[in-house]
């Protein structure tokens, strides 16, 4: 019995009743409506059910079903039953059976959206997505492909269109198989360059760190610049992650990229903050370390708010765009290596970048703490050296004010009460002293500023 004797084109222009083989016939009315026909013979007696209209019925999909009624009947069964043909599977059905079988697998159970958001933006929220994947066919993935091929995201797209194809063609032979290399056979080549976050030049490190505020957001912000780890990793802190009498801030799986825990060295002046985030905001080890009242969605600091402070304040990066916090594991990395401070590898382990192979970790199971440590404290020193400076200059100027108060009570620095113009004044009218143990006017002059230092 000959079977699948029309072609689409056949099906769209027929007149009359045409027959595809197979008890399956393709009904014309005069007005043009298509209809499918199923028919076979039970006990002598001639029976037809119909299996839908074309096109809301495909030729594919009539051919299936009629595949399917015709092994029931074989096997002894009744299709005279008025039972509806199974609905076919769309693009965002099969979508969604492929992410239940990887949700388990994804970080979080894919809360966060990431494996599923190339998808949402480019292929779910249109028409293509409402399309049955069995009627599917290149030309479609193409053009779902194609504005956004240029980009890495194109790449991405393609790929996990192919995986939705693949999973579903497990269920339905029908479905296009090898839609990734076909698809990619009709695109053109392109030469894709990987965009780096925006960093910030490292010199520019201290100045930066003495704009950022005291709040919670700048506090916080602070601590990220000290230690570079990911984002979430500082928004999402609590504090029975530090441990005090180590001086290490062990963050936990959960908030790992790599989901294995990361034991991170704390500098002086990353304990600093935490002492001073404690007074404010107590410590119960089940609180956000940086929490935040205005954020009303999870009750800490957004993982937005310092992309928005930089934006407003317009700090730039090296390459000319604003700069990103993502983008300071860059600076750091860059400083290492001007700096000649360490090896890339150890640059690398510092912010949680996996520097071995599977068979090499076995063997180094070290966390190189201490030569974390150091490094991390010459970066930290480095990020705050404005405010040291200040603060020498502060110390400076007051020891200048306490042997000039001790020596020549008459002169500036015996009555307080002195200003920074009081003490020009009497500079400009006096000669410069040479004697070892008195200040210089530079001296005086630079601790009268030291009243107005922050």
């Amino acid at each position: 019995m000959a079977i699948h004797k029309l072609t689409d084109w056949e099906v769209r222009n027929a007149t009359g009743e045409r027959s595809d083989g197979g008890q399956l016939y393709l009904k014309v009315t005069p007005a043009g409506s298509r209809s499918w026909v199923f028919r076979w013979t039970v006990e002598g007696k001639r029976c037809r059910r119909g299996l839908g209209a074309y096109p809301g019925v495909s030729l594919a999909l009539a051919r299936a079903t009629a595949a399917e009624w015709r092994q029931r009947l074989a096997e002894g069964g009744d299709i005279r039953e008025r039972t509806k043909p199974a609905k076919a599977e769309t693009f965002a059905e099969a979508t969604a059976k492929l992410f239940e079988l990887k949700q388990s697998a994804l970080k979080g159970g894919g809360e966060a959206g990431r494996w599923m958001s190339t998808l949402n933006h480019h292929a779910l929220s249109r028409p293509f997505a409402a399309k049955a994947v069995a009627e599917i066919v290149l030309a479609d993935v193409v053009e779902i492909v194609r504005p956004v091929w240029e980009r890495d995201v194109g790449r991405k797209l393609l790929n996990k269109i192919g995986q939705v194809m693949e999973n579903a063609r497990g269920r339905d032979a029908r479905v296009l198989a090898d839609v990734e290399k076909l698809a990619k056979a009709q695109l053109p080549q392109v030469r894709r360059r990987s965009v780096n976050h925006p960093a910030l030049a490292w010199r520019d490190m201290p100045s930066l760190w003495a704009s950022a505020g005291d709040d919670v957001k700048g506090l916080s912000f602070r601590f990220y610049l000290l230690n570079v780890p990911r984002v979430a990793n500082v928004t999402r802190a609590r504090w029975g992650e530090v441990d005090w009498e180590a001086g290490v801030w062990d963050i936990p799986p959960e908030n790992m990229k790599s989901e294995e825990p990361f034991a991170a060295p704390l500098s002086r002046q990353s304990v600093d903050i935490l002492r001073e985030a404690k007074r404010r905001w107590g410590s119960s080890p089940d609180d956000y370390i940086f929490p935040d009242e205005d954020a009303y969605k999870h009750g800490r600091v957004s993982e937005n708010a310092w992309g928005n402070w930089l934006k407003e304040g317009g700090w730039p990066s090296t390459c000319g765009k604003i700069a990103v916090p993502h983008g300071f594991r860059a600076t750091f990395g860059t400083w290492c290596g001007d700096e000649e401070i360490c090896s890339r590898v150890m640059q690398k382990r510092c912010i949680q970048h996996k520097v071995e192979s599977p068979q090499d970790a076995a063997y180094l199971r070290s966390q190189l703490l201490r030569p974390r440590r150091d490094i991390m404290q010459a970066w930290a020193d480095h990020v705050t050296s404005s405010e040291a400076e200040r603060k020498a200059r502060r110390e400076e100027a007051e020891r200048s004010r306490k042997r000039l108060a001790v020596l020549h009570p008459s002169r500036p620095g015996g009555d307080l009460d002195w200003t920074y113009a009081d003490v020009l004044k009497w500079s400009r009218q006096t000669e410069p002293s040479y004697e070892p143990d008195l200040p210089s006017h530079q001296e005086l002059e630079r601790w009268a500023r030291g009243d107005g230092i922050d």
